[in-house]
């Protein structure tokens, strides 16, 4: 695929042909705002583990659990992230094999890899929520302060759910400009 051209500001610039522009806008403020609260909890995480190093260094007693919050956190910040990077084309590409084929070829596999995408993401978002029901059925919680555990897949799910969502459209527009292209 070739490279997304750049606008003057360092941001990805909008392709000429975009299909379904009322989907993508709902798509796209969804996962800026799933992406908001990542970064909500990442800066959670690390006031946590901020708090906990002065706490140990000052008065010798770190804030038990801030392992358990931190780990959870980053978990469900991951997942949250991954969305925004699927509508904004920010993933990794390796075009070394389509940089010959024409603009209808470029598409149309880009669609058809997106799809694949979008199957492997159902996947993980299934043994996520599988995950999840699990440890809720179960009733496991972290060891000092007795977290639930199904609160960071349910979390986790939710984000790679949303880019499932994500793949699929991008893989339905994709194809739309494979049918549109020369």
């Amino acid at each position: 695929m070739s490279a997304p051209e750049v606008t003057e500001h360092g941001l990805l610039a909008a392709p000429a042909f975009v299909p379904f522009p009322r989907v993508r806008a709902a798509l796209e403020a969804i996962a800026t705002w799933a992406a908001l609260l990542a970064g909500g909890l990442l800066l959670f995480a690390v006031g946590v583990t901020a708090a906990s190093v002065l706490r140990g260094a000052l008065l010798n007693r770190p804030i038990l659990g801030d392992s358990e919050i931190v780990e959870m956190a980053l978990g469900i910040a991951v997942a949250l992230c991954l969305p925004l990077a699927e509508m904004r084309g920010a993933h990794v590409m390796v075009d070394f094999f389509t940089q010959r084929l024409p603009a209808r070829g470029v598409a149309g596999l880009d669609a058809l890899m997106r799809a694949v995408a979008a199957c492997v993401v159902f996947v993980l978002a299934w043994r996520l929520a599988v995950g999840g029901y699990n440890n809720w059925d179960r009733e496991r919680e972290s060891m000092f302060l007795e977290i639930p555990y199904w609160w960071g897949y349910a979390g986790a799910a939710a984000g790679m759910a949303l880019w499932m969502v994500c793949s699929g459209f991008i893989a339905l527009e994709s194809a739309a400009r494979a049918r549109r292209a020369p």
